[in-house]
């Protein structure tokens, strides 16, 4: 029988979500009077948009359950109030873990100690974890008293919400809310614009407008190691472009999803040093196909029909490197390429001769293919509308449009390999160089003179080495972090959940 227990029950569980709903209130309501009292609601604007892409969804990292260590009880017999209650070591034990799990997420962005960036780095991981609480009302809150990021990190009297809150938004962290955050490091004073305070770092409200520094990209890929959510945040081609040169040179070995830098095709790495960085290159199928048209007859007899598929490439390139206009007037030279390019969205299509996409011949037997001569009236040509395949890709449906759109069919013989090695060979001859070893002297040259490039002097042999963007030895960046090694004496299990590239 139900005396009434279960009726209480639902009441007290109503009671207990109308508490918790004006509390909610309550809180939402101090943080927008604080934020009018900073003259800084547009804070209210950067909430999270489902839309937006974090580490999680992309699945750069993941994080598996923390391994407790095994506690040893004496068998000396214990008096009843020397033992602590278990819900009270279970909460602290969760806390602790949390603690070690945003530890080790934050390290794993820490750059090598010999590095000239290590320190802006640092500045960068305080200027993330400010963003990622920025927006939430408890955490911005309790942020508001403490003077630096650190002293958060080092507070042992924060409770297990809290300690989960922060967890959850340092782990949702945005590839926006990284961008933004290293903009605040490298421009923190600004003539004009709104800004609001967090632990001591100025969150600006706009962006600077200044673009990144070729060591920025460094950065953004030691928070967000995948270049299709990079890639995100690229606003121009220059940056795209940078950004592929970054990935490359520093052999970061990014993930890569939607978008790519990588292509398991020999010679595409020089394409993207210099600049030229498709979409994709598909290599397809096979590119002579033969069949036998039984419906097409000649003196009663079947015809045998053979069809070529050239091989194409769309590219957006700079419009402010004087070298597009070379290798562009070079493609248009060349004896095997059909080329169509336009100069920006709105710019006259200017084409060397009929783009062939699909050539077909025919004859009366398999081996009187090999003598017959291509149609061109039954060839398939491409028309202007391909120039929108030369745009480069940000994401899903978002195109830049104000580049330098080419269109590239090879006429020439070979497979997509030797129509790559083709267009290397343009590209040595813009960059006046004889080989890849050459070219890569040559690029890296006016990075590491600015020390945007770090060259790392210690390797004893003539090839170039770069100093790695982020500490290999997650456990050195940990205790040289937190002046201390883990609680329990070894790293949380918090590896990447990505296939690196490692060919280099």
């Amino acid at each position: 029988m139900d005396f009434g227990h279960k009726t209480f029950w639902h009441h007290l569980h109503k009671q207990r979500d109308e508490l918790e709903s004006i509390l909610i209130d309550v809180e939402r309501r101090a943080f927008e009077l604080f934020l009018v009292s900073k003259n800084a609601m547009w804070v209210l604007d950067h909430q999270r948009s489902s839309s937006d892409t974090t580490l999680e969804e992309c699945g750069v990292y993941d994080d598996e359950p923390i391994l407790k260590p095994k506690k040893t009880v004496s068998s000396q017999t214990l008096d009843l109030e020397d033992i602590e209650d278990p819900l009270d070591v279970a909460i602290r034990e969760k806390r602790d873990g949390l603690w070690e799990k945003i530890g080790t997420r934050l390290a794993r962005y820490c750059a090598p100690a010999r590095s000239q960036y290590y320190h802006e780095r640092i500045q960068v991981i305080c200027a993330c974890f400010a963003r990622a609480v920025h927006a939430d009302p408890i955490l911005m809150m309790l942020a508001q008293n403490y003077p630096h990021v650190m002293s958060i990190m080092k507070d042992a009297s924060l409770d297990l919400p809290t300690v989960e809150k922060l967890w959850m938004a340092i782990k949702n962290l945005y590839v926006d809310d990284v961008r933004a955050a290293i903009d605040d490091v490298l421009h923190p004073v600004r003539l004009t614009g709104e800004y609001v305070v967090v632990c001591g770092i100025r969150l600006h409200k706009e962006p600077s407008g200044v673009s990144l520094p070729f060591h920025g990209w460094g950065h953004m890929t030691a928070v967000f190691p995948c270049y299709s959510c990079v890639r995100r945040v690229c606003k121009s081609v220059d940056d795209i472009v940078a950004l592929t040169k970054y990935a490359h040179l520093s052999k970061a070995g990014l993930a890569q999803s939607h978008t790519k830098y990588d292509f398991d095709i020999e010679g595409s790495r020089t394409l993207a040093l210099c600049g030229f960085v498709p979409n994709s290159i598909d290599s397809g199928g096979p590119r002579y196909y033969i069949e036998k048209d039984n419906r097409r007859t000649k003196g009663n007899k079947p015809l045998w029909r053979e069809s070529k598929t050239n091989h194409v490439i769309c590219a957006g390139l700079s419009l402010t490197d004087p070298k597009t206009q070379v290798f562009v007037n070079a493609c248009l030279r060349h004896p095997n390429f059909m080329v169509l390019c336009r100069k920006g969205a709105d710019g006259r299509p200017i084409r060397s001769k009929p783009l062939c996409g699909t050539e077909y011949r025919m004859a009366d037997t398999r081996a009187g293919l090999k003598n017959a001569k291509w149609d061109p009236t039954s060839a398939v040509l491409f028309v202007d509308t391909v120039l929108e395949e030369a745009r480069p890709l940000i994401f899903a449906d978002k195109h830049l449009g104000d580049c330098f759109q080419i269109v590239i069919v090879n006429g020439g013989e070979g497979e997509v390999e030797d129509f790559v090695e083709r267009l290397n060979q343009v590209w040595y001859q813009v960059y006046e160089v004889d080989n890849f070893t050459e070219l890569v002297a040559l690029i890296v040259q006016p990075y590491a003179d600015d020390k945007e490039l770090e060259v790392d002097d210690d390797e004893a042999s003539d090839a170039v080495h770069i100093v790695p963007n982020v500490e290999p030895d997650v456990s050195k960046s940990y205790s040289e972090l937190w002046n201390r090694a883990p609680r329990s004496g070894r790293l949380v299990d918090d590896e990447m959940g990505v296939e690196a590239i490692t060919n280099y």
